[in-house]
């Protein structure tokens, strides 16, 4: 069965400490209506060291960035927002309406299998522009949970690249060599445009599958759904470069799958993997969002955001596994924001010539 992939990169940083301030939604729109006519500076000052405990959605930080269009603020909501995909939404965004019952729960995964294995394959030639923002830090602390325990996320680069879809597949774009390199920087994720979905989907099936919640989506109520995929049932391949050497593990992991039980569409992924011994201080997390966008002379689901997490122990010491001191190893942090945009039919044209024509 067919593997994704994603990659981690140790490289070396640090980054001044600070506690971070946990804040609701509710509380962040307070703090937002203070700020606004405040200079850009001061917004990102303000956002720089919180952390949310409930999910940021998609139309609610459109709404914020609208609203603060500066780009260090920008930045800093987009980290917090990022920082936050893998939590539970806030009580407004979940409908509280009763669960499904379970023939129609089993029809809407069928559905969304059967959605992934036809429409996906169908999707049309396309190019895209893949962004990709990085923030990264530095931490001698541990935490248990994603996003926990780290220093502040710093904001380091942007790169931009083109990207193609063409006969179901995702292709390398021809003038990819002239085009900037993504940052080989914590989690990189390839396969957005189905492969993740597909394998994804084909695990949890396998596994476990329970009824969440819910759930407001850009118009209609969507189905979330929660999955568990234990490590022998696992595709989920991590790559682990240590000081050179590669290391590969298949973790168990579990998470989100939103679905429009309507047509089966997938709009909202998530997976975060459970690292055991002697990776249990990692983390790995991926989210990827979903919405209809303009290509051509029609609307198609396509990826238009993701996220990408790790916490990764920087080894120091004797060589040999233990750190000096019996002192914990430093903890770097890495999050990659993938923003998709600029879609566009891709189009190839051809003329056939006869014999008739004469060159001039």
């Amino acid at each position: 069965m067919r593997r994704w992939a994603v990659l981690l990169l140790l490289l070396g940083s640090a980054w001044p400490a600070m506690a971070a301030k946990t804040l609701t939604i509710a509380q962040v729109e307070e703090l937002l209506a203070k700020l606004v006519g405040k200079a850009d500076g001061k917004v990102a000052g303000e956002l720089d060291n919180a952390q949310l405990t409930e999910r940021v959605s998609a139309a609610r930080l459109a709404r914020w960035e609208a609203e603060f269009p500066g780009s260090r603020a920008t930045r800093a909501l987009m980290k917090l927002a990022d920082m936050s995909a893998f939590l539970d939404p806030p009580a407004a965004d979940v409908i509280p309406d009763p669960p499904p019952d379970p023939d129609t729960q089993r029809h809407m995964l069928w559905m969304a299998e059967q959605y992934v294995g036809t429409t996906i394959s169908r999707l049309p030639d396309l190019s895209a522009t893949r962004e990709t923002t990085h923030f990264e830090a530095t931490s001698s602390e541990t935490g248990d949970s994603v996003g926990g325990g780290a220093k502040p996320l710093q904001w380091t680069n942007v790169c931009s690249r083109t990207i193609t879809y063409r006969d179901g597949h995702e292709v390398l774009d021809e003038d990819a060599g002239k085009q900037e390199k993504e940052p080989a920087l914590g989690l990189a994720t390839h396969g957005e445009f189905g492969p993740i979905l597909a394998q994804v989907l084909s695990d949890a099936l396998e596994s476990q599958v329970s009824f969440a919640r819910w759930e407001q989506g850009a118009s209609e109520p969507a189905a979330v759904f929660h999955y568990a995929v234990p490590e022998d049932a696992s595709h989920f391949q991590v790559n682990i470069m240590i000081g050179g050497q590669a290391q590969t593990v298949h973790p168990a992991y579990h998470g989100e799958i939103e679905i429009d039980p309507e047509t089966g569409a997938i709009l909202r992924l998530s997976e975060v993997a459970e690292m055991t011994a002697p990776q249990e201080a990692m983390r790995a997390a991926i989210e990827v969002e979903y919405a209809p966008v303009a290509i051509g002379d029609r609307k198609t689901i396509c990826p238009v955001r993701g996220v990408a997490f790790s916490r990764i122990p920087v080894p120091v010491g004797n060589g040999n596994g233990e750190a000096q001191g019996r002192r914990p190893w430093p903890i770097q942090t890495h999050l990659n924001d993938v923003a998709f945009t600029r879609y566009h039919a891709f189009r190839s044209e051809a003329r056939i010539v006869d014999g008739s024509e004469t060159s001039k």
